[in-house]
C-alpha cells in the first residue's frame, strides 16, 4: 500500500507540471529548451555533482569521532539517502535514517551515532540558510525595490527554518525533552501493535546514545568549523547551479534574485506534500520566478531544467547506486 501511495503522490506532482506547463504554453516552453546553451546547462551540472561530493566530504569529516570512514562509502551513503529523500513527502529527511543504516552495515558506525552525525548535518545546512535569507532580505529591502509580498515571503522563509532549527536543537541537545517526545510517539505506535512494548527499554538506551553522540559531535569545534564553511560552499554550489540554468536560457539576472528562489524553493520541500518536493518545488520556483519579472515560458523553464538536474538526474544517478548496494537493505 506505501508503494501506492508513493506513486500516486508521485503521479500527483507530475500532474501539477504539467498544469503548470500547459498554462505557461508547452511549445514555448519547449522553444525554450531547444535554444538552451549545452555548455552552460553541462556546467550546471558540475555545479550539482561538485555539490553532492562536498556534502559527502562534510559527512565524513562529522563521522571521524566515531570511525573513519572512506569517502567512497561516505558519498554512496550521501547518494542512497538522497534516493529514498526523493521518493518519500518529506524532502531532504524521508532518506536519512536509510543514509546512518547504510554506513553502519558499510562501516560498523554504530546507528545512533550515525543518527546523530546526520543530525548535525542538518543543523550544518540551516545555519547558512539563515544567514543567506537574512542577507537576502536586507539586500532586497536596501537595494532594490521589491514588493511587500515578496518581503513577506522571505520574512516567513526566515521564520520556518529558524523555528524548524530551534526544534531540532531542543531535542537533539535536551535528553529529557527527546525521552519525553520518543516515549509519547512510541505510546501511540503501541496502541496497534503490543509487540512493541518490549522494546521500551532499547528505545530508551538508543535516545540515550544518540544525545552521547551528540555531545561528543559538540565537542569537535574544529570539525565543526570546517564542516559549516563547507556548508556555505554547499549552498553557494546549489545557487550557482540554478544560475547557470537561466544563463543557458540566455537570461540576465541579478544573482541575489536566484539566492532567494534556490533558498525558499528549497524550503517548500521539506513541506510533506510530494515526494522530493515534486510539483511544490517547482511551483514555488514558477512563482518566485514571475515575482520578479520572468516571462512566463522562461519561469517554468528554468524551473523544469533546474529541476531536471537537481531531482531527475539525482534520482536516477542514486537509483543506481542504491540497486547495486541494495545488498544493505536485504542483511
Amino acid at each position: 500500500m506505501t508503494k501506492w501511495k508513493s506513486l500516486i503522490f508521485l503521479l500527483g506532482g507530475l500532474f501539477i507540471i504539467l498544469l503548470i506547463v500547459h498554462a505557461a504554453g508547452a511549445g514555448d516552453v519547449i522553444e525554450e529548451v531547444r535554444q538552451a546553451d549545452p555548455l552552460m546547462f553541462g556546467l550546471a551540472l558540475v555545479c550539482q555533482s561538485a555539490a553532492v561530493l562536498m556534502w559527502s566530504v562534510r559527512w565524513k569529516i562529522l563521522l571521524k569521532p566515531f570511525h573513519s570512514v572512506a569517502l567512497k562509502n561516505s558519498l554512496l551513503g550521501i547518494l542512497v539517502g538522497l534516493f529514498f529523500n526523493n521518493i518519500t513527502p518529506i524532502a531532504r529527511a524521508g532518506g536519512e535514517p536509510f543514509r546512518a543504516y547504510f554506513i553502519e552495515r558499510k562501516e560498523g558506525v554504530d546507528f545512533e551515532d550515525a543518527f546523530a552525525t546526520v543530525a548535525i548535518d542538518r543543523i550544518l545546512d540551516s545555519f547558512p540558510f539563515m544567514i543567506i535569507i537574512a542577507f537576502s532580505l536586507a539586500y532586497f529591502i536596501i537595494i532594490l525595490d521589491i514588493s511587500a509580498q515578496m518581503i513577506v515571503v522571505l520574512f516567513l522563509a526566515f521564520l520556518f527554518n529558524l523555528i524548524l532549527l530551534s526544534l531540532v536543537l531542543y531535542f537533539s541537545f535536551s535528553l529529557k525533552a527527546a525521552k519525553k517526545l520518543m516515549f509519547s510517539l512510541f505510546r501511540i505506535f503501541a496502541k496497534f501493535s503490543k509487540r512493541l512494548k518490549r522494546y521500551e527499554s532499547q528505545v530508551e538506551k538508543a535516545v540515550e546514545q544518540y544525545h552521547s553522540a551528540i555531545r561528543t559531535l559538540s565537542s569537535q569545534e574544529r570539525d565543526l568549523a570546517v564542516s559549516l564553511s563547507i556548508s556555505f560552499v554547499f549552498w553557494l554550489l546549489a545557487v550557482l547551479r540554478n544560475y547557470l540554468v537561466v544563463l543557458a536560457l540566455g537570461y540576465q539576472v541579478d544573482f541575489m534574485v536566484i539566492v532567494v528562489v534556490q533558498m525558499v524553493g528549497t524550503l517548500a520541500g521539506i513541506l510533506p506534500i510530494f515526494p522530493g518536493g515534486l510539483g511544490s518545488i517547482d511551483g514555488v520556483m514558477v512563482f518566485l520566478y514571475l515575482s520578479f519579472d520572468f516571462p512566463a515560458p522562461l519561469a517554468v523553464t528554468a524551473s523544469l531544467l533546474d529541476r531536471f538536474i537537481s531531482f531527475w538526474i539525482t534520482t536516477a544517478v542514486c537509483g543506481v547506486c542504491v540497486f547495486l548496494e541494495r545488498g544493505f537493505l536485504q542483511d
